[in-house]
């Protein structure tokens, strides 16, 4: 790849709008998760797609996408005028903006759980036949939606009404983290790209390696560690992307290393159930992190390959409705397993021919709540929240430029020229002069002009 040494704004450069193939990745990553989750029910259709189950059990690491694509989307569209040209209003704009995104459905599915999980309680039900859940008291009502509840807890499991709001948490604190890592990070940009998707990579080579000696599962990986490599990975492959010119050699070279990591990729979860071999103790399929970052960066430089096929209107529309698939999903199978397993014994609790058959109907419900959520909550709440935002700075902008009080007055006040009799004198036109002007401390005395 290479750089150019001109100043960012004088640079050729791919367009900053939506990166088409980018959305449509954050859908097949929402996907593998939702399957994930659905797996303890959906095994009887799985079984028959032999060739596909060894990249489906890799799908907890569609979070690990999910960080990176963050990390490169925000600082895509944000590192240049909050790092380049820091003040607390561009941090506190761009802190605001990322709340109006992802709040507004997560505020209402943490309610609808709250009162789910309190009125399952109250009846003397069991709330956690599948997954513990927190007390629903104020203080941890409150907690859940500040999106703070993930703060000094070490296990994903059991922190959230809402099981996958841990990285909504997680991510949460990241936005916090971004003007000041906008800040520390911008000045790489004098960096070549090379070098900066090498650092990248290196970061999250840690990760590959732990995957590769110890294969811990998903919620044994340490999720501040998975949040911090990730997110800021994808902040350096963006700053990268910025000192690219727009050629066909780059464009090309993007095409190549987009097959070769969705390959690679591929030929790591075959490995990596190869050596765990039905062990449930352990998972290897973290060794294909390191990838993700050349897979995003090269995702958004080129639109053929894989990049072709995300990019179809489809598959983007799934990934724009992918946040709220993300959600609601794990509070319908929640739901579900609560229903059907309730009071069963754990050991003796089964997938019966009728759950099985409800499964994929469970899921095809998850997909059409979350166009719901999108089209009804997510997007006009965003709306509603930037408008109201944008009405108070305007009233406080006209706050600041309208003084406090009446404005001063001059030391004199010129008086219009009488054309009538003066003081009941009969002067005609002719006889019209002008009054001498009164000093305005003597205004609230002194009667100027004509008396009636």
């Amino acid at each position: 790849m290479s750089s150019d040494s001109r100043p960012l704004a004088d640079r050729p450069s791919f367009p900053r709008g939506e990166i088409r193939a980018l959305t449509g990745l954050r859908l097949v990553a929402a996907l593998v998760v939702v399957i994930g989750h659905f797996r303890p029910i959906l095994f009887p259709y799985l079984d028959q797609l032999a060739l596909l189950r060894p990249i489906l059990d890799a799908g907890w690491l569609g979070v690990e996408v999910f960080f990176v694509l963050s990390g490169f989307v925000i600082a895509r569209s944000y590192i240049e005028e909050v790092g380049g040209r820091f003040t607390l209003a561009k941090a506190a704009t761009f802190v605001f903006n990322r709340f109006a995104r992802v709040w507004p459905v997560w505020a209402l599915l943490t309610t609808l759980m709250a009162g789910w999980i309190l009125a399952v309680r109250w009846k003397g039900a069991n709330a956690d036949v599948w997954l513990l859940h927190p007390e629903v008291s104020p203080t941890a009502y409150l907690e859940q939606l500040s999106m703070t509840q993930m703060w000094g807890v070490d296990s994903i499991v059991g922190p959230s009404y809402v099981m996958p709001g841990w990285s909504i948490s997680a991510e949460w604190l990241a936005y916090l983290a971004f003007p000041l890592l906008a800040v520390v990070l911008f000045p790489l940009r004098r960096l070549s790209p090379a070098v900066l998707l090498a650092l990248a990579t290196l970061l999250m080579t840690p990760m590959a390696v732990t995957a590769y000696l110890d294969g811990p599962l998903d919620p044994e990986v340490p999720w501040l560690y998975r949040l911090a490599c990730s997110f800021v990975a994808g902040m350096l492959v963006a700053i990268g992307s910025l000192g690219l010119q727009r050629t066909r050699r780059v464009e090309q070279f993007a095409f190549a290393l987009s097959v070769a990591c969705t390959l690679m990729f591929v030929v790591l979860c075959f490995w990596a159930s190869w050596r765990r071999a039905g062990d449930t103790a352990h998972d290897y399929a973290g060794v294909s992190v390191f990838l993700f970052p050349a897979l995003v960066g090269a995702l958004s430089l080129t639109d053929r390959g894989p990049a072709a096929w995300l990019s179809r209107d489809l598959v983007v529309y799934g990934g724009r409705i992918s946040y709220c698939l993300y959600l609601v999903h794990f509070p319908v199978f929640d739901v579900l397993l609560t229903c059907v397993w309730q009071g069963q014994d754990p050991a003796l609790r089964v997938v019966t021919p009728g759950l099985a058959l409800v499964a994929p109907f469970a899921i095809a419900a998850s997909v059409l709540l979350s166009m719901a959520l999108h089209h009804g909550v997510e997007v006009p709440a965003r709306a509603l929240l930037l408008r109201g935002r944008s009405r108070v700075l305007e009233r406080l902008a006209r706050r600041r430029s309208v003084p406090a009080g009446p404005p001063p007055e001059t030391d004199v006040i010129p008086v219009p020229r009488r054309t009538g009799a003066v003081h009941g004198a009969g002067a005609g036109a002719r006889g019209a002069r002008a009054l001498p002007a009164v000093p305005s401390r003597a205004r609230s005395r002194e009667t100027v002009g004509p008396r009636s």
